[in-house]
């Protein structure tokens, strides 16, 4: 009986152990091999192009872009080992397109410079994060779109497609691997373009208000080690602001309180002009002489010594007869 849990413990532990090495193995675990005729890309390394029909020591040829067959080859590699072959960008570099199987010149496999972007959008309002709208209002719904020849990498067997890994980097350098229930390591990439969808619901606490960037980059098969140019495995990164407020309106803000004191300097100009009106009319009131000369000129100031005259000679003969009557 003791036997039997003994054996019985121990392929159960072998079980368990078997299943957690199968769980450790990743999806793309068949990433590096190449199908007869298949796409490789510069910076890959330790692909087995034995399906292709290359054997150990022997030699693929290119003959240059549109090249032909029968003519001599632009650029030949000799492969030591069809099980752990390098698209060396060094070797490669320039010579992108078919390359052929010598002697036979069958067709081997397809070289490839690869070519990566991504963008962020705006699934609540429909519009896309450029350097000229780098706003994301918070609250809203955002996603990504991957721009990508690596697509191709889907041809290979058992692979679902080119593995992308989004980085997003928040305020304080925070990055997230992830948006809620989504990943944002290794998205499987099989078309061009390819949208994540709204998986981005900027309203949660989680994501504070300030600059985000965002960048894709592609490490299949040690690819972005080895190739690490931006545009290629490592996509040009994207910069904007989440937070509720535009603050693109600052700018139009500013002209409506300049255009304000405008108005103002341009009411004062018509107070100046009353002032001047009012200060000339009095000016020429005041140089008229009319008021003056009148009186000078009247005829009535002739009966004013007459007057005087019979008055002066009432009085004399008054002080005549005071004078008399005391004698």
């Amino acid at each position: 009986m003791d036997t039997v849990r003994i054996f019985c413990t121990r392929w159960l532990c072998i079980a368990l152990f078997s299943g957690l090495l199968l769980c450790a193995v990743p999806a793309g675990a068949t990433l590096n091999t190449i199908p007869a005729m298949g796409t490789v890309f510069l910076g890959e390394e330790g692909l087995d192009i034995t399906a292709t029909g290359v054997g150990p020591g022997s030699q693929v040829a290119w003959y240059g872009p549109g090249g032909s067959v029968t003519s001599v080859p632009s650029a030949t590699v000799t492969v030591a080992d069809p099980t752990d072959f390098y698209i060396s960008p060094a070797t490669f570099s320039g010579k992108t397109g078919a390359w052929f199987l010598l002697p036979s010149n069958s067709l081997a496999f397809y070289v490839q410079d690869p070519t990566l972007e991504v963008r962020v959008y705006d699934y609540s309002l429909n519009f896309e994060i450029t350097p000229s709208s780098n706003w994301l209002p918070a609250g809203d719904a955002a996603g990504f779109r991957i721009e990508t020849n690596m697509y191709e990498m889907a041809r290979r067997p058992g692979v679902s497609g080119a593995p992308v890994t989004i980085r997003l980097k928040g305020p304080d350098g925070v990055e997230y691997s992830s948006l809620g229930s989504y990943s944002l390591r290794d998205i499987a990439v099989s078309r061009s373009p390819q949208e994540t969808g709204a998986v981005w619901y900027t309203g949660s606490s989680l994501y504070p208000r300030g600059t985000y960037t965002v960048l894709a980059e592609c490490d299949a098969n040690d690819m972005k080690d080895n190739y690490p140019v931006t545009g290629k495995t490592i996509s040009t990164g994207v910069t904007f602001v989440m937070q509720t407020t535009n603050p693109l309106i600052a700018t139009p803000t500013t002209d409506r309180t300049v255009a304000t004191v405008t108005t103002t300097a341009a009411t004062s100009r018509p107070t100046t002009m009353v002032t001047t009106v009012a200060t000339t009319v009095p000016a020429t009131t005041e140089t008229t002489p009319v008021e003056t000369t009148v009186p000078a000129t009247s005829p009535p100031p002739t009966t004013t010594p007459g007057f005087g005259f019979i008055s002066i000679i009432s009085a004399l003969s008054l002080a005549c007869a005071l004078a008399f009557s005391r004698r």
